[in-house]
Protein backbone atom coordinates (compact mmCIF):
# COMPACT_ATOMS: atom_id res chain seq x y z
CA UNK A 1 0.00 0.00 0.00
CA UNK A 2 2.79 2.56 -1.09
CA UNK A 3 1.89 6.06 -1.29
CA UNK A 4 3.19 9.53 -2.14
CA UNK A 5 6.92 9.99 -0.85
CA UNK A 6 7.39 6.20 0.05
CA UNK A 7 4.72 6.48 2.89
CA UNK A 8 2.05 4.26 3.70
CA UNK A 9 -0.61 6.02 4.18
CA UNK A 10 -4.33 5.33 5.99
CA UNK A 11 -6.96 8.03 5.83
CA UNK A 12 -9.59 7.62 8.77
CA UNK A 13 -11.94 10.63 7.91
CA UNK A 14 -16.01 11.28 9.55
CA UNK A 15 -16.90 12.26 6.43
CA UNK A 16 -18.73 15.36 6.76
CA UNK A 17 -20.14 17.98 5.09
CA UNK A 18 -16.58 19.61 3.80
CA UNK A 19 -15.54 16.19 3.14
CA UNK A 20 -14.95 14.30 -0.56
CA UNK A 21 -13.40 11.70 -1.32
CA UNK A 22 -12.83 13.69 -4.84
CA UNK A 23 -10.71 15.50 -2.83
CA UNK A 24 -8.00 12.95 -3.32
CA UNK A 25 -6.43 12.02 -6.99
CA UNK A 26 -7.69 8.44 -8.12
CA UNK A 27 -3.70 7.29 -8.05
CA UNK A 28 -3.81 8.26 -4.15
CA UNK A 29 -7.10 6.67 -3.49
CA UNK A 30 -6.07 3.21 -5.10
CA UNK A 31 -2.78 2.88 -3.14
CA UNK A 32 -4.37 4.01 0.67
CA UNK A 33 -7.28 2.91 2.45
CA UNK A 34 -10.07 5.26 3.63
CA UNK A 35 -12.28 4.25 6.58
CA UNK A 36 -15.06 5.75 7.30
CA UNK A 37 -14.81 6.76 11.45
CA UNK A 38 -15.61 9.68 13.71
CA UNK A 39 -12.61 10.05 16.31
CA UNK A 40 -15.11 10.95 19.15
CA UNK A 41 -16.51 7.60 18.73
CA UNK A 42 -14.54 6.22 21.82
CA UNK A 43 -15.22 2.46 20.85
CA UNK A 44 -15.50 3.02 16.89
CA UNK A 45 -11.77 4.50 17.32
CA UNK A 46 -10.01 2.18 18.92
CA UNK A 47 -11.47 -0.40 16.92
CA UNK A 48 -9.91 0.83 13.92
CA UNK A 49 -6.67 1.42 15.11
CA UNK A 50 -6.23 -1.62 16.97
CA UNK A 51 -7.03 -3.46 13.21
CA UNK A 52 -4.91 -1.21 11.98
CA UNK A 53 -1.97 -2.14 14.10
CA UNK A 54 1.34 -0.99 13.75
CA UNK A 55 2.06 2.78 12.98
CA UNK A 56 4.53 5.05 12.72
CA UNK A 57 3.11 8.24 13.15
CA UNK A 58 -1.23 9.89 13.38
CA UNK A 59 -1.08 13.25 11.74
CA UNK A 60 -4.51 14.70 13.61
CA UNK A 61 -5.95 17.31 11.13
CA UNK A 62 -9.94 15.98 11.60
CA UNK A 63 -11.45 19.07 13.54
CA UNK A 64 -14.54 21.08 13.22
CA UNK A 65 -13.08 24.58 12.23
CA UNK A 66 -15.42 27.26 10.90
CA UNK A 67 -15.64 29.57 13.75
CA UNK A 68 -18.86 30.74 12.75
CA UNK A 69 -20.35 27.48 13.58
CA UNK A 70 -18.71 26.96 16.96
CA UNK A 71 -20.33 30.32 17.62
CA UNK A 72 -23.66 29.18 16.59
CA UNK A 73 -23.02 25.80 18.41
CA UNK A 74 -19.75 24.27 20.52
CA UNK A 75 -20.92 21.49 21.57
CA UNK A 76 -19.48 19.68 17.54
CA UNK A 77 -16.03 21.64 18.74
CA UNK A 78 -15.86 19.91 22.09
CA UNK A 79 -16.90 16.02 20.55
CA UNK A 80 -14.23 16.20 17.53
CA UNK A 81 -11.58 18.79 18.74
CA UNK A 82 -11.47 17.46 22.66
CA UNK A 83 -13.19 13.89 22.82
CA UNK A 84 -11.42 13.26 19.70
CA UNK A 85 -8.17 14.00 20.87
CA UNK A 86 -8.30 12.27 24.25
CA UNK A 87 -9.46 8.86 22.51
CA UNK A 88 -6.31 8.96 20.26
CA UNK A 89 -4.30 9.95 23.56
CA UNK A 90 -6.19 6.73 24.97
CA UNK A 91 -4.74 4.87 22.25
CA UNK A 92 -1.60 5.95 22.03
CA UNK A 93 -0.63 5.83 25.54
CA UNK A 94 -0.60 2.01 25.42
CA UNK A 95 1.15 2.03 21.68
CA UNK A 96 4.07 4.56 22.92
CA UNK A 97 5.94 3.56 19.68
CA UNK A 98 3.40 5.30 17.46
CA UNK A 99 4.02 9.51 17.56
CA UNK A 100 1.51 12.11 16.91
CA UNK A 101 1.12 15.47 15.01
CA UNK A 102 -1.61 17.58 16.50
CA UNK A 103 -2.47 20.35 13.92
CA UNK A 104 -3.65 23.46 16.09
CA UNK A 105 -4.13 26.30 14.87
CA UNK A 106 -2.43 30.18 15.54
CA UNK A 107 -6.04 31.36 17.13
CA UNK A 108 -4.88 29.49 20.47
CA UNK A 109 -2.89 32.58 21.35
CA UNK A 110 -5.92 34.97 20.65
CA UNK A 111 -5.27 38.33 19.33
CA UNK A 112 -2.33 40.80 19.20
CA UNK A 113 -2.23 44.22 18.43
CA UNK A 114 1.49 43.88 17.28
CA UNK A 115 4.57 42.13 17.17
CA UNK A 116 3.77 37.70 16.95
CA UNK A 117 3.40 35.57 19.00
CA UNK A 118 6.27 32.80 20.16
CA UNK A 119 5.73 28.78 21.05
CA UNK A 120 5.89 29.05 24.44
CA UNK A 121 3.09 32.75 24.97
CA UNK A 122 0.29 31.69 27.18
CA UNK A 123 -3.14 30.33 25.51
CA UNK A 124 -6.00 33.30 25.45
CA UNK A 125 -8.25 31.33 22.78
CA UNK A 126 -11.67 33.69 22.34
CA UNK A 127 -14.21 31.25 20.27
CA UNK A 128 -15.26 27.77 21.32
CA UNK A 129 -13.05 27.00 18.09
CA UNK A 130 -9.97 28.34 19.55
CA UNK A 131 -11.26 27.07 22.97
CA UNK A 132 -11.30 23.61 21.66
CA UNK A 133 -7.98 23.44 19.95
CA UNK A 134 -6.37 24.80 22.64
CA UNK A 135 -7.93 22.26 25.06
CA UNK A 136 -6.50 19.57 22.66
CA UNK A 137 -3.12 20.85 23.21
CA UNK A 138 -3.36 20.96 27.19
CA UNK A 139 -4.24 17.18 26.93
CA UNK A 140 -1.51 16.32 24.42
CA UNK A 141 0.79 17.88 26.57
CA UNK A 142 -0.69 15.87 30.00
CA UNK A 143 -0.65 12.54 28.13
CA UNK A 144 2.90 13.55 27.12
CA UNK A 145 4.07 14.60 30.81
CA UNK A 146 1.96 11.33 32.22
CA UNK A 147 2.08 8.51 30.15
CA UNK A 148 5.13 9.51 27.61
CA UNK A 149 3.06 10.01 24.49
CA UNK A 150 5.74 11.14 21.85
CA UNK A 151 3.04 14.46 20.67
CA UNK A 152 4.51 17.40 18.66
CA UNK A 153 1.91 20.09 18.26
CA UNK A 154 1.81 22.44 15.06
CA UNK A 155 0.06 26.07 15.41
CA UNK A 156 -0.45 27.53 11.59
CA UNK A 157 -2.10 30.53 10.26
CA UNK A 158 -4.94 30.26 7.74
CA UNK A 159 -4.71 27.95 4.81
CA UNK A 160 -6.08 28.66 1.42
CA UNK A 161 -6.04 26.67 -2.02
CA UNK A 162 -7.77 24.45 -4.34
CA UNK A 163 -11.08 22.08 -2.67
CA UNK A 164 -11.21 24.28 0.39
CA UNK A 165 -15.24 24.01 1.31
CA UNK A 166 -17.30 26.62 -0.24
CA UNK A 167 -18.36 27.84 3.68
CA UNK A 168 -14.51 29.26 4.15
CA UNK A 169 -13.88 32.91 3.15
CA UNK A 170 -11.64 32.53 0.09
CA UNK A 171 -13.99 29.78 -1.37
CA UNK A 172 -17.08 32.48 -0.47
CA UNK A 173 -15.54 35.37 -2.05
CA UNK A 174 -14.95 33.27 -5.03
CA UNK A 175 -18.28 32.16 -5.60
CA UNK A 176 -19.50 35.73 -4.99
CA UNK A 177 -17.00 36.70 -7.94
CA UNK A 178 -18.26 34.37 -10.78
CA UNK A 179 -22.11 35.11 -9.87
CA UNK A 180 -21.55 38.84 -9.46
CA UNK A 181 -23.07 38.63 -6.10
CA UNK A 182 -21.92 41.16 -3.19
CA UNK A 183 -18.91 39.84 -0.91
CA UNK A 184 -19.80 39.90 2.84
CA UNK A 185 -16.84 41.80 4.76
CA UNK A 186 -17.06 41.84 8.61
CA UNK A 187 -16.81 45.04 10.22
CA UNK A 188 -13.91 47.92 8.28
CA UNK A 189 -12.35 44.72 7.18
CA UNK A 190 -9.38 45.40 8.74
CA UNK A 191 -8.87 42.41 11.18
CA UNK A 192 -5.60 40.96 10.02
CA UNK A 193 -4.93 37.27 9.38
CA UNK A 194 -1.69 35.02 8.26
CA UNK A 195 -2.05 33.14 5.02
CA UNK A 196 -0.93 30.00 3.74
CA UNK A 197 -0.67 28.01 0.74
CA UNK A 198 -2.14 24.75 1.78
CA UNK A 199 0.72 22.82 -0.10
CA UNK A 200 3.18 24.29 1.93
CA UNK A 201 1.16 23.76 5.41
CA UNK A 202 1.58 20.08 3.99
CA UNK A 203 5.05 20.16 3.45
CA UNK A 204 6.10 21.54 6.64
CA UNK A 205 3.96 18.67 8.20
CA UNK A 206 6.00 16.15 6.24
CA UNK A 207 9.30 17.63 7.16
CA UNK A 208 8.31 16.88 10.51
CA UNK A 209 7.01 13.39 9.80
CA UNK A 210 10.26 12.33 8.14
CA UNK A 211 12.56 13.77 10.29
CA UNK A 212 14.16 11.22 13.40
CA UNK A 213 13.20 13.15 15.79
CA UNK A 214 11.56 16.77 16.41
CA UNK A 215 13.45 18.85 18.97
CA UNK A 216 10.58 20.42 19.98
CA UNK A 217 7.56 19.81 21.29
CA UNK A 218 5.72 22.89 19.62
CA UNK A 219 6.56 25.04 16.10
CA UNK A 220 4.32 27.57 15.11
CA UNK A 221 3.98 27.76 10.97
CA UNK A 222 3.23 31.46 9.88
CA UNK A 223 2.12 32.82 6.34
CA UNK A 224 1.71 36.34 4.89
CA UNK A 225 -0.25 38.60 6.68
CA UNK A 226 -3.26 40.37 4.92
CA UNK A 227 -5.88 42.08 6.08
CA UNK A 228 -9.27 40.89 5.60
CA UNK A 229 -10.26 43.33 3.28
CA UNK A 230 -6.65 43.62 1.46
CA UNK A 231 -7.42 39.78 0.26
CA UNK A 232 -10.90 40.78 -1.31
CA UNK A 233 -9.72 43.82 -2.39
CA UNK A 234 -6.70 41.14 -4.37
CA UNK A 235 -9.40 38.64 -5.66
CA UNK A 236 -11.13 41.42 -7.12
CA UNK A 237 -8.49 43.32 -8.82
CA UNK A 238 -7.09 39.46 -10.11
CA UNK A 239 -10.56 38.14 -11.01
CA UNK A 240 -11.27 41.94 -13.20
CA UNK A 241 -14.10 42.85 -11.01
CA UNK A 242 -15.51 46.13 -9.49
CA UNK A 243 -15.03 46.60 -5.25
CA UNK A 244 -18.83 47.86 -5.55
CA UNK A 245 -19.14 44.06 -4.75
CA UNK A 246 -18.02 44.43 -1.30
CA UNK A 247 -20.34 44.31 1.47
CA UNK A 248 -19.68 45.42 5.13
CA UNK A 249 -21.74 43.45 6.99
CA UNK A 250 -21.93 43.30 11.16
CA UNK A 251 -18.88 41.86 13.04
CA UNK A 252 -18.88 38.52 14.64
CA UNK A 253 -19.41 38.43 17.70
CA UNK A 254 -15.44 38.06 20.14
CA UNK A 255 -13.84 38.98 16.68
CA UNK A 256 -10.14 39.06 17.16
CA UNK A 257 -8.75 41.80 15.66
CA UNK A 258 -5.20 40.30 14.62
CA UNK A 259 -3.04 37.08 14.41
CA UNK A 260 0.59 36.37 13.76
CA UNK A 261 2.96 33.83 15.18
CA UNK A 262 6.61 33.73 15.30
CA UNK A 263 7.76 30.39 12.98
CA UNK A 264 11.44 31.26 14.24
CA UNK A 265 12.02 27.74 15.95
CA UNK A 266 10.36 25.80 13.19
CA UNK A 267 12.73 27.42 10.54
CA UNK A 268 15.84 26.89 12.83
CA UNK A 269 15.43 23.15 12.87
CA UNK A 270 13.05 22.72 9.38
CA UNK A 271 14.02 25.24 7.46
CA UNK A 272 11.88 27.65 4.91
CA UNK A 273 8.37 26.28 4.26
CA UNK A 274 6.47 28.46 1.78
CA UNK A 275 7.68 28.54 -1.71
CA UNK A 276 6.45 30.60 -4.57
CA UNK A 277 4.75 34.21 -4.90
CA UNK A 278 1.81 34.75 -2.85
CA UNK A 279 0.10 36.66 -5.49
CA UNK A 280 0.75 33.66 -8.28
CA UNK A 281 -0.53 30.96 -5.62
CA UNK A 282 -3.80 33.16 -4.97
CA UNK A 283 -4.35 33.18 -9.04
CA UNK A 284 -3.68 29.13 -9.22
CA UNK A 285 -6.19 28.66 -6.44
CA UNK A 286 -9.10 31.32 -8.53
CA UNK A 287 -8.29 29.33 -11.59
CA UNK A 288 -8.84 26.23 -9.99
CA UNK A 289 -12.30 26.69 -8.76
CA UNK A 290 -13.16 28.75 -12.10
CA UNK A 291 -12.14 25.55 -13.76
CA UNK A 292 -14.55 23.20 -11.39
CA UNK A 293 -17.11 25.05 -10.48
CA UNK A 294 -19.28 21.91 -10.16
CA UNK A 295 -17.36 21.25 -7.18
CA UNK A 296 -17.75 24.58 -5.89
CA UNK A 297 -21.55 24.30 -6.32
CA UNK A 298 -21.46 20.71 -4.85
CA UNK A 299 -19.79 21.70 -1.67
CA UNK A 300 -22.37 24.58 -1.05
CA UNK A 301 -24.58 22.19 -1.93
CA UNK A 302 -23.12 19.85 0.76
CA UNK A 303 -23.62 23.41 3.52
CA UNK A 304 -27.30 23.43 3.41
CA UNK A 305 -27.88 19.71 4.31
Amino acid sequence: MASANGHELIILDKMTYAADLENLPESLLQKSKVINCDIANTTALHAELNEIGRLDWIVNFAAESHVDRSIKNGTPFVNSNILGVVNILEHLKSNLDVKLLQVSTDEVFGTIDQGDWDVDQPLDPRSAYSSSKASAEMFCTAYKNTHGVDVVITRCANNFGPRQSAEKLIPTIIRSVLSDLQIPVYGSGQNRREWIFVDDHAGSILKIVESSHSKLPKYNISGNEKSNIEIVRLFLKLMGKSESLISYVGDRPGHDFRYAVNDSCYISEYGEYLSGNFEHQIQSTINWYVENQDWLKRSLERLKK
